[in-house]
């Protein structure tokens, strides 16, 4: 007989000094089911997420109504560190959930704090490394791993205490193909094993075959599908699940003869190994390759923020670097005064603004924009640089198929200017901008071509060879 693990009656909230929330929230979560959450962005699937793991209305401020329970349970009886034992988190951004700045301490603190022995720590962790394939990963810097290596650290911090249910905010936006398609294998066994599982996210590919139900929200309003099967017929507007099959024409490549970054014989520690690339202006160039594989670092010799220990790096001036995280890169006390750090110049400041639908936001700051605004701010910044070339570090991270297509055409534009680097694990994104792929296996470039018709299969088979290798 089926359990109603978590149930929503009547559930609503509404953000202070907000009309933003959702409400009219009944569903019924069963043991052992695997849940996908998902809606476009501002749907209201944050706030979801939010009431489930506690977060609202414990530290989100507004005004909430109905019932929320767990394991029969009223979630306002409960206590935080009482809800924290019933239900593992995972966050979108693994860093915010950090405690200690080593694998091996991360996976074990939970444990210390409730007051484990040595023995059921050490036979906890034992069974986490076989869980989860973490031996390359232990007693590591964690903040030296790559962001798919932090977030598999994550994924199994969430599971230390033995939490029946799981849930996980946008656990693929930092992973490969292949760790995605694992995190699903994970998945399917905590599901064989009992758990009942919660993932928000917008790409879900790695899901496929697995999803017991679907929490469709939109504009606040849940909707619900009792089946994957439902849900590919209800025809939503959403990322795919056969990613491989989607029909995209190619992006036209315009290709200068300028070449704006060299790279030649580039040899750093065990990271890079002899790496030679040539990159021209109008070009979209695409990087993949499995997590840990070098890219990031590769962008960094480029930007010159580390030096070679071998090879040259040559380029005229420095490239303009998007990070993953724009919270690293937003330094300035309103929108506008963010865009005249790059350029003052408040003609094109205006035009970017009104392009990018930015205009309104002008004198908010800009951390008090959303994820989605802050991206797009980030682009502006690049449409104001004068750079020969400009890097995106996994830019659709965490986007919605609209969010993705608008990055998708803006990335476009900015090659009218300049030579466009760009690292992504995102395909469907890959498909819609890339003009050239390089594919970094190990810290050498084993695949470089230029994506058409007839390269579409080799681009398939690398990340199916991503798959094979994890």
């Amino acid at each position: 007989m089926e359990t109603n693990v978590i149930k929503a009656d009547d559930l609503y909230f509404c953000y202070e000094e907000s009309n933003e929330g959702i409400n009219d929230i009944n569903f019924t979560i069963d043991e052992g089911e695997i849940v996908l959450l998902t809606g476009n962005s501002g749907s209201g699937k944050s706030t979801l997420l939010k009431c489930l793991n506690g977060l609202i209305p414990s530290v989100t401020e507004g005004e909430m109504k109905g019932l929320l329970s767990i394991e029969g349970e009223n979630y306002g009886d409960l206590k935080m560190h009482q809800l924290n034992q019933l239900i593992g988190s995972v966050f979108q951004n693994p860093r915010s959930q950090f405690f200690t700045d080593n694998t091996t301490a991360e996976l074990v603190f939970p444990m210390e704090n409730y007051g484990y022995s040595i023995e059921e720590m050490n036979h906890r962790l034992e069974s986490l490394k076989r869980a989860f394939g973490l031996d390359e990963l232990m007693d590591r810097n964690i903040f030296t791993l790559s962001s798919g290596e932090r977030q598999l650290i994550a994924l199994a911090s969430a599971v230390t205490m033995k939490q029946k249910v799981l849930l996980f905010d946008e656990p693929s936006a930092n992973l490969d193909y292949g760790n995605a398609m694992k995190l699903g294998r994970i998945l399917k066994r905590l599901k064989d094993n009992g758990y009942t599982v919660i993932v928000a996210d917008h790409r879900f590919y790695y899901l496929s075959d697995i999803i017991d139900k679907v929490l469709f929200m939109e504009n606040g309003k849940l909707q619900i599908c009792n089946s994957e099967e439902e849900f590919k017929k209800g025809n939503y507007n959403t990322r795919s699940f056969d990613i491989f099959s989607i029909d995209i024409p190619f992006s036209s490549n315009d290709a200068e003869d300028k070449t704006v970054a060299q790279l030649k014989d580039i040899h750093y520690k065990d990271i890079l190994k002899g790496i030679n690339l040539n990159l021209k202006k109008g070009e979209i160039t695409v990087l993949i390759g499995n997590n840990g594989a070098g890219k990031t670092t590769l962008a960094k010799t480029l930007c010159q923020s580390i030096k070679p220990d071998k090879g040259v790096v040559d380029i005229n001036g420095l490239p303009f670097f998007i990070m993953q995280d724009p919270d690293y890169q937003l330094f300035g006390t309103s929108v506008q005064n963010e865009l005249e750090l790059v350029k003052n110049d408040p003609k094109a400041i205006d035009e970017v603004l009104t392009y990018l639908g930015l205009s309104k936001y002008k004198y908010k700051h800009p951390f008090d924009l959303s994820g989605g605004q802050k991206q797009r701010l980030q682009i502006a910044m690049a449409m104001l640089c004068d750079r020969e070339l400009i890097i995106f570090d996994e830019p659709t991270s965490g986007l919605d198929v609209y969010s993705m297509l608008s990055v998708s055409e803006q990335v476009k534009k900015l090659r009218e200017k300049a030579g466009i680097l760009v690292i992504s694990h995102d395909y469907e994104f890959i498909r819609h901008v890339a003009n050239r792929i390089i594919y970094l296996n190990d810290g050498v470039i084993e695949k470089d071509f230029i994506l058409d018709k007839s390269t579409l299969s080799e681009l398939n088979n690398i990340f199916m060879q991503m798959q094979e290798e994890e």
